[in-house]
């Protein structure tokens, strides 16, 4: 007798309301055969799709323009035990204008009419979502002094322009300070965000701007702080071990949820790239026309590792992941030739005894611009594409921005059975949750991750 399908969400409600509807609600729950939410550390809201079959001309009737709102409660769930989305605006009867989250309903990419049905009658629609806030921030362009604190004026832009909090659980001080420019008429999330890419740890760490769907903020932190956290499944890591599939089987829901379902590359060793984009090796150069003086810097990779080290984001035990020193061309190492050469003009005294944009005192707090991109660019070096079951993963409350740990086996066949749980260091290990796709389909929840790190670390 076959086993019965578990469901491993529930859609409970999903509706359609306009300004122009006049507080009339249109339900599609019924209609609706997937869902599809995107996170990324690289934006600043959740965008989606959805695809609706419409059989009753919901879309023809109501004229849409692509300004329509979808409200949807969905819960991800082992059987006979629910947990909500924890998205606290995805409950409609819960939608308040401070709280809830909407869903703009921004366009229709594809339409396809069903011949095949008894009465030919029906469409199958593909609807692109995207927050509220995003398409706020699209309408808007805002010109005004920012100075001193560049977290306290990223803060200050998304509570006072998109009427969004944000989160700095992951934030700390950023090391430039004494700071003061004018927004030149921007969105205010492309000011937001152009603030954060000036905006480095003492490190040279990058800081991201982006959301969750866990929650209706906005979320704000710097990669130093991400990198140092425990991974939020350290006592029952990702496995993918194919040899004990009929194992997992048998122990229920909650070992299947933490199986890898698939694994592949999506970025892996470019060393190329990395070097044009000069984070192994570069000059930087500023001249100053107030002063006529001209700082000027060797960018060395080995020296961001080495701090990275020393300040304990990465243990001096592991072996960092992202550029070989050992390897020479021409009788060089990479990181003693300047592959790229960046050059600024910045005036001191602009602002009085504020710095401008790219002013700095030091050639040090220069050199800061290039280790933010240098950094970027080794998480961009060894990227994966992890696919797995979305229960366990919503119930943790993971999302980007967390630690989520792996363990895979090692690709050798001549490993014997004593040795199945040999794994793989490069694909083993903590990694920092990058992207996320969750896709709610038929009885289904799965998550592909993209996910990045920048050591062999089995142990962290």
């Amino acid at each position: 007798m076959s086993k019965a399908i578990q469901q491993q969400y529930k859609l409970h409600s999903a509706y359609i309301t306009a300004d122009r509807f006049a507080g009339r609600k249109i339900y599609i729950q019924n209609n609706i055969v997937e869902v599809v939410l995107y996170e990324s550390l690289e934006k600043p809201y959740i965008t989606g799709q959805i695809v609706v079959v419409d059989d009753a001309a919901i879309f023809d009737t109501m004229g849409f323009s692509g300004t329509e709102r979808l409200f949807i409660d969905i819960t991800s769930e082992y059987p006979d035990s629910g947990s909500t989305l924890k998205n606290k605006g995805l409950n409609p009867d819960n939608v308040t204008a401070s709280t809830g989250r909407s869903f703009i309903m921004s366009s229709i990419e594809k339409t396809v009419k069903d011949i095949t049905s008894a009465t030919g009658s029906s469409s199958t629609y593909l609807i692109t979502l995207i927050e509220e806030h995003a398409i706020l921030n699209k309408a808007i362009k805002i010109s005004r002094t920012v100075q001193n604190d560049l977290v306290e004026e990223i803060t200050k832009l998304c509570a006072k322009d998109l009427k969004k909090d944000v989160d700095l659980s992951y934030s700390g001080p950023a090391a430039q300070s004494n700071f003061k420019g004018i927004i030149p008429y921007l969105n205010p999330l492309e000011a937001a965000e152009w603030l954060r890419d000036r905006a480095t740890t003492e490190n040279g760490s990058p800081f991201f701007l982006y959301a969750s769907i866990h929650d209706n903020n906005i979320r704000l932190g710097n990669l130093d702080i991400m990198l140092e956290q425990k991974a939020f499944n350290s006592k029952r890591p990702y496995t993918y071990f194919p040899a004990n599939g009929s194992k997992v089987e048998t122990q229920g829901m909650l070992a299947k949820s933490f199986q890898i379902q698939s694994m592949k590359v999506v970025k892996m060793q470019n060393t190329m790239t990395q070097l044009m984009a000069g984070g192994i090796g570069s000059l930087y150069n500023n001249t100053n026309l107030s002063t006529g003086q001209i700082s000027s810097g060797h960018y060395d990779i080995t020296k961001t590792i080495n701090k990275l080290i020393d300040s304990g984001v990465i243990k001096k035990s592991t072996v960092q992941n992202i550029y070989d020193e050992y390897f020479t061309i021409d009788n060089t190492q990479l990181h003693k030739l300047n592959a790229r050469v960046f050059h600024t003009v910045t005036s001191t005294g602009t602002y009085g005894n504020f710095k401008s944009y790219h002013d700095e005192v030091t050639v040090d707090m220069f050199m800061k611009k290039i280790e933010s991109l240098a950094i970027r660019n080794m998480l961009y070096k060894n990227m994966f594409e992890v696919s797995i079951p979305g229960v366990g993963f919503i119930m943790a409350g993971a999302s980007v921005g967390d630690i989520v740990r792996l363990n895979v086996i090692s690709d050798n066949s001549l490993l014997d059975q004593k040795d199945s749980k040999k794994l793989d260091a490069m694909k083993s290990g903590d990694f920092l949750i990058y992207n996320t796709r969750h896709q709610f389909k038929e009885t289904r929840h799965d998550v592909v991750m993209t996910v990045c790190k920048i050591v062999k670390d089995l142990d962290k």
